[in-house]
C-alpha cells in the first residue's frame, strides 16, 4: 500500500474528489434518463391499451365535470351525442401535422346531458380556410385528453396556445380538467371535410435507454481512467527511485594538498602513478601531460 501513498498528497486528493463529483453527476443522469425511459414505456403502454378500445361512456371514466382524468385513462375513446357550438370555435397554435405547421380546430360540444366539453375536430394550416362545424344532434367518438394549462397565456381573439377549456368561449357547465381528440378511425367526423385527421400518437420510445447507457459508461471510464494514471505514477516512482539511490563513486582532490607536494595514489586516477608506467595503453599525450604536473608538484 506504500506504494501508493502518493494517492493521499493534496494533488492526488483534488483529482479524486473531482472524479467522485464527476462519477454522482453520470449517475444522476442515467437514472434520471431511467426514469424517463419508464415514463414513456407507460405512456406507450397506456396507448396501446386505450387508443383502439371500444368506445365507452364518458360517465364511467369521469364521475363529473370537475374531474381529472387519471393517467391510466388517458386515450380512452368515449362517445358522445349532442351538438357543435360553432360560434365558439377557436384555433389552436402552433400545431404540426405531417411537417406542416398549422392549427388545431377546438369546438365546444354541448352533451344531452347538458356538459359542454372543448373537441378537437381535426387539424388546418390555414387560418382562413376552416369549415364550419356539423349542425345539428351529432355523435361522435373521441380520445379524451388531459387539459391543458394556459392561464398565462397571452391569446389574440379566436387563437388559444393551450387547449385550456377556462380560455375557450361558450364553455358553460364544462369538464374542466380534460378535452377531447376526434377519432381517426370511429366515426366520419373524422374526416371532416376541410380538415386533416390527427394522427395516431407517436409509439416510438426515445433515445432515453442509449443515453442511460452513456452516462454509466462515461462514469465508468472516469473510474478506469484514475486508476491508469495512478498505476502509471506508482510505476514511474519505481523506476527513478534505484537511479536516485544507487552508490556513485567520487574523487576528491584536495588542491592544497597537491600544491605542498602530495600525490594522488589512487589506481587508475588522472594523477595516479600508474599513469606514467602505461603510456602505450593511455596515450603518450596522456603520458606527457601527467609529466607536466608531476613536474609541477614535486617537492623543491
Amino acid at each position: 500500500m506504500s506504494r501508493y501513498s502518493f494517492l493521499f498528497s493534496a494533488r492526488w486528493l483534488k483529482y479524486i474528489a473531482m472524479a467522485i463529483v464527476v462519477v454522482i453527476a453520470c449517475v444522476f443522469l442515467a437514472l434520471w434518463q431511467k426514469d424517463r425511459r419508464d415514463q414513456r414505456e407507460q405512456e406507450i403502454d397506456t396507448i396501446t391499451a386505450n387508443y383502439s378500445a371500444d368506445p365507452v361512456d364518458i360517465d364511467t371514466v369521469l364521475d363529473s365535470t370537475d374531474s381529472t382524468l387519471a393517467t391510466t385513462d388517458e386515450w380512452t375513446q368515449v362517445s358522445l351525442t349532442g351538438q357543435f357550438s360553432d360560434a365558439d370555435t377557436v384555433l389552436a397554435r402552433n400545431r404540426v401535422v405531417d411537417d406542416k405547421p398549422g392549427f388545431y380546430v377546438v369546438t365546444p360540444f354541448t352533451t344531452t346531458d347538458g356538459a359542454t366539453i372543448a373537441v378537437v375536430r381535426g387539424f388546418t394550416a390555414e387560418e382562413d380556410s376552416v369549415p364550419p362545424a356539423p349542425k345539428g344532434e351529432q355523435t361522435i367518438v373521441a380520445h379524451l385528453r388531459p387539459a391543458q394549462d394556459g392561464s398565462d397565456d397571452d391569446n389574440p381573439e379566436g387563437m388559444i396556445v393551450a387547449i385550456d377549456p377556462a380560455r375557450i368561449p361558450g364553455m358553460d357547465g364544462a369538464y374542466s380538467h380534460v378535452y377531447a381528440e376526434v377519432s381517426t378511425e370511429s366515426n366520419s367526423g373524422a374526416t371532416e371535410e376541410g380538415l386533416t385527421p390527427l394522427p395516431m400518437p407517436e409509439l416510438d420510445p426515445g433515445n432515453h435507454l442509449s443515453y442511460m447507457l452513456q452516462w454509466f459508461a462515461f462514469g465508468i471510464m472516469i473510474i478506469i481512467a484514475v486508476g491508469i494514471s495512478a498505476r502509471r505514477e506508482r510505476k514511474a516512482a519505481a523506476e527513478a527511485g534505484p537511479r536516485s539511490s544507487g552508490d556513485s563513486e567520487y574523487v576528491v582532490i584536495d588542491k592544497a594538498a597537491l600544491d605542498a607536494g602530495a600525490k594522488v595514489s589512487q589506481p587508475g586516477s588522472r594523477y595516479g602513478r600508474n599513469r606514467f608506467s602505461s603510456p602505450g595503453v593511455h596515450g603518450r599525450a596522456e603520458a606527457e601531460e601527467d609529466a607536466v604536473f608531476e613536474e609541477r608538484f614535486r617537492p623543491r
